[in-house]
């Protein structure tokens, strides 16, 4: 049962979908590239040169930090966590735009299924924005 009012909020599936996507999202992408850097225990993914593939590890890394703290604030409700999902969601959206131009939309299926759930992910939090007390009308 959604319930978007004072302390009946306990359980709003949208939420907690988009908060388990964000956690193993930023989980893979931390263990990618920290394998990647540390043990070069991974392979290149993208057809670029290894400094401009390289630059791709700091933000990508930010953003992971910005969805594992989305996962435990959109949890509980908290404002961080909301404003950290949009972070995190917009850099993954941008993100997923840069490989999209590297190697072409529909070459890579993570793409598209990329690009749909960041946009349906953003839309939904901001129709939700009322739990989290932001922007409130």
């Amino acid at each position: 049962m959604e319930k978007e009012s004072g302390k009946e909020k306990r359980f709003v599936l949208g939420l907690v979908i988009i908060a388990v996507i964000n956690l193993f999202v930023a989980l893979m992408t931390f263990g990618f590239w920290v394998g990647h850097l540390l043990a070069n225990r991974f392979p290149k993914t993208l057809p670029v040169p290894d400094n401009l593939y390289n630059a791709f590890a700091i933000p990508d890394l930010a953003m992971s930090v910005f969805l594992m703290i989305s996962f435990f604030g959109l949890l509980r409700f908290k404002k961080t966590g909301y404003v950290c999902a949009l972070v995190g969601l917009g850099m993954w959206f941008f993100d997923v735009l840069l490989v999209a131009g590297l190697v072409g939309l529909f070459k890579v299926s993570i793409v598209i299924p990329s690009l749909l759930f960041c946009l349906w992910a953003i839309y939904y939090l901001w129709a939700k924005r009322k739990i989290f007390q932001l922007f409130a009308d």
